[in-house]
């Protein structure tokens, strides 16, 4: 089959299929509302599939609506825990919440609208009260309700998220426990004055949640950078900002070290003396940093550990010499980390090419710059992860592509039908595929190809002076 011309083309073929898999993409997609009926009649004619329909998070939110109106309560409860469900569809389904659990499910939902959350603030289940806390989107209203009557374990947790505003912080603060005052401490929304009195307590913990504040003003950052306590130092380095340099040289204690590798603005001769450093992590982390000069990536490069080298590999400012030299490195897993980089010279990657390692083919195998010829051998490779690494290339030529499309995994062949490089008529060879994941991955190229056929069809062309 060649690309439809339109949704409605499209969706009379699916139907003449006759295969859930296959149409359900369709539901709900632009142009195809005219045959929302007849789609619908073919995806509820099974009352298992409807059940996994219920829960697959590729389910199009507008065929997941529809389900809500069954009246079994196996395929409400997944429907509420489907990532994909729609706040309208909460809504309905909040009016027919059958038991704590589906309450906590709705509760949990970051779909769920903020109505609905507020009234469940007061609902007297723990579970119900928990999700809300887990929650990102519970709203501030809905926080100050569940501290009525709160536990300690809601009390801090209620310290912990993210909406809870300077009033009900204040409010946590008047409790005395240790445990909430640590976290409210740490919230950006805390009031100034009362991080301020954290980073000067006599408690190592509360100053340590204190510079794990995202909000610390640098002065204070500053002064904790000179605690007595490690790890206070280097909670303070982790959240130190990028245009700030770190300045706490010679630190005794590996995980102030650890802190000072990851940060973006060190200076070059601390770098320098971090690349020297006796615990391997200090030097891992170093090799990750994008910040670091390229001199010292290069003498990285040629650490004793190969989980540096490794490190210094994958840094995208890692030199074109450097990568070379690492691509002919005597451990397999270094080499890989250069293999998949686009921006490896050409004649090392053509030296990785011939490699037979998993590792490295693996690596080969995703790097946009791989030679056809290369990604059509790999394509057809003894193990699958290296196949599934040829359809995972953004740049696999549909000669490589049509291979995947006989591999004995369906992930493989799935991910190769979802390929935009793989023509759609080639794509449409899988419609009977035995794997629902494949036929599911048919319809979502067609349905896609259309709409792309039809976006383009709207375009105007533009205007060209006689």
């Amino acid at each position: 089959m060649d690309a439809p011309a339109d949704m409605a083309e499209l969706t009379g073929a699916l139907l003449a299929r006759g295969d859930a898999y296959l149409a359900l993409p369709a539901y709900g997609a632009d142009g195809a509302r005219g045959d929302r009926t007849a789609l619908a009649r073919l995806l509820l004619a099974n009352a298992r599939l409807k059940l996994v329909f219920a829960g697959l998070s590729f389910t199009p939110p507008a065929f997941l609506d529809l389900l809500a109106g069954e009246e079994r309560p196996a395929i409400r409860q997944r429907i509420v825990r489907n990532p994909a469900t729609s706040g309208e569809t909460l809504l309905r389904l909040a009016r027919h919440m059958e038991g704590a659990p589906m309450r906590a499910a709705v509760a949990a939902h970051v779909h769920t609208p903020e109505t609905v959350l507020a009234g469940l603030a007061a609902d007297a289940d723990s579970t119900v009260r928990a999700a809300l806390l887990r929650n990102p989107a519970t709203p501030a209203p809905a926080l100050h309700a569940v501290l009525d009557g709160a536990t300690g374990v809601e009390r801090a947790g209620l310290a912990r998220h993210p909406r809870a505003d300077g009033d009900l912080l204040h409010a946590l603060l008047a409790g005395g426990e240790a445990v909430v005052r640590a976290e409210v401490v740490a919230h950006p929304h805390c009031p100034l004055t009362r991080v301020a009195d954290a980073c000067v307590d006599s408690d190592a913990a509360i100053r340590r949640r204190a510079a794990a504040n995202p909000a610390l003003p640098p002065t204070l950052r500053q002064a904790l950078l000179r605690d007595p306590d490690p790890a206070v130092r280097a909670e303070a380095l982790r959240r130190l900002a990028e245009r700030h340099d770190v300045m706490l040289a010679d630190d005794g204690d590996v995980r102030v070290r650890r802190a000072q590798a990851r940060h973006a603005a060190l200076p070059q001769d601390l770098a320098e003396a971090l690349s020297r450093d006796g615990d391997v992590w200090v030097r891992t982390w170093l090799a990750r940093n994008p910040g670091l000069p390229g001199a010292v990536i290069r003498g990285l490069c040629q650490d004793a550990h190969p989980g540096v080298r490794h490190a210094a590999g994958r840094n995208l400012h890692c030199p074109a010499d450097a990568l070379a030299r690492l691509a002919r490195d005597a451990d397999d897993w270094v080499r890989a980390a250069v293999a998949c980089r686009p921006d490896l010279p050409s004649d090392a990657l053509r030296r990785l090419e011939g490699e037979g390692t998993v590792d490295v083919a693996s690596a080969v195998a995703r790097n946009p710059m791989a030679r056809e010829e290369v990604l059509r051998r790999l394509a057809v490779h003894s193990e699958a992860d290296v196949r599934r690494a040829v359809a995972l290339n953004p740049e696999a030529p549909a000669s490589a592509l049509r291979l995947l499309l006989d591999d004995a995994y369906g992930l493989n062949r799935a991910f190769a039908v979802r390929h935009p490089n793989l023509p759609f008529a080639d794509a449409w060879r899988c419609a009977d595929d035995g794997e629902p994941q494949v036929r599911f991955a048919v319809g979502k190229r067609a349905v896609f190809s259309c709409a792309a056929a039809s976006r383009a069809a709207r375009t105007p062309e533009p205007f060209q002076q006689p």
